[in-house]
């Protein structure tokens, strides 16, 4: 007999990671050593021949550069204009642009401090600095802001966020409410309607979830989340055909063998799983530990030697 099917963690083992990013304590541009000092920046500068007359003309170069492509350029750029004057608002916003385009999220930490110093009360940049602790893992920290954010102004986006933490949060009912909030700000959207489905299937509701990933892909065909999603709905759901079809669209066929396996030996489809898993390493030598991985707790679970949850 089959064991009772549980919703899968949000998270599944062997399937699916997060990689957090660490953390940064800021004060101000020059302790995030943006540049070694000031004479280094004027000669990095003076050295591809171009000057900087005024904070102006070195915004209007960093924006040339960042057209052309030439991003550690506009950096520097930048970083002279702040130099000429450091309380520039438009400046630092730019500046936390960029290197948010660039990644460096512990710069663009430092760009938004020194704009809330000036503007304390700024819900736009409160906002901006609410997602960004979001991207770097600080969860918490993420909620109060977005929980203010959309006390004062709501927004599509901080509701998004907090979505979001709600499901790492293993709390699926309260992701949806508020992915639900940020669609009716932002209706249509691909991406919160696939937000919506996840919330919806990591409640064990998969014939809801299925709807809101379907309007997903109706408005976006090629929505690469939503068709994965959508596979591992099927999945869930013991359409493994359907699931392996759906896999593959956005996956390689080792990958897709290996998820499908591994879904199917939570759902209790040990023979199923004991396929797919076997074709995932007869597709691909690279996938053979992991596959095998699984095989060894499917063997262990078939003898009922383990407990399904502790996998």
């Amino acid at each position: 007999m089959k064991p009772t099917k549980k919703p899968l963690h949000l998270v599944f083992g062997l399937i699916f990671s997060l990689p957090l990013l660490a953390a940064c304590n800021s004060g101000n541009l020059k302790e995030a050593e943006l540049t070694n000092n000031q004479q280094e920046t004027e000669e990095l500068l003076q050295s591809t021949g171009l000057k900087v007359s005024s904070v102006e003309d070195a915004a209007l170069k960093a924006e040339k550069a960042i057209q052309e492509g030439k991003l550690d350029l506009a950096q520097l750029y930048y970083i002279k204009a702040y130099d000429l004057e450091p309380n520039n608002i438009e400046v630092l916003q730019k500046m936390a642009d960029l290197y948010s385009a660039l990644k460096k999220y512990e710069l663009v930490e430092v760009s938004l401090n020194l704009i809330l110093k000036q503007q304390p009360n700024d819900v736009k940049i409160m906002e901006q600095y609410g997602l960004l602790q979001l991207k770097q893992g600080k969860y918490l920290e993420a909620e109060k802001k977005l929980i203010l954010i959309v006390a004062k102004q709501p927004s599509w986006s901080a509701y998004n966020g907090l979505g979001i933490i709600a499901n790492l949060q293993s709390d699926p009912q309260k992701a949806e409410n508020f992915f639900k909030q940020a669609d009716r700000l932002l209706p249509n959207s691909p991406e919160l309607l696939n937000n919506i489905g996840f919330s919806l299937y990591c409640a064990n509701k998969l014939t809801e979830a299925a709807s809101y990933y379907d309007k997903a892909l109706q408005i976006n065909p090629e929505f690469k989340k939503a068709q994965y999603n959508y596979a591992l709905l099927q999945a869930r759901s013991s359409n493994y055909e359907q699931a392996y079809s759906a896999f593959t669209s956005v996956s390689s066929e080792a990958e897709a063998n290996n998820n499908i396996g591994y879904i199917a030996m939570m759902n209790g489809d040990y023979l199923e799983a004991n396929h797919y898993l076997q074709e995932a390493i007869k597709t691909a030598p690279h996938y053979y530990k992991k596959a095998n991985d699984n095989l060894m707790r499917l063997e262990l679970l078939e003898t009922n030697q383990v407990d399904k949850s502790s996998l």
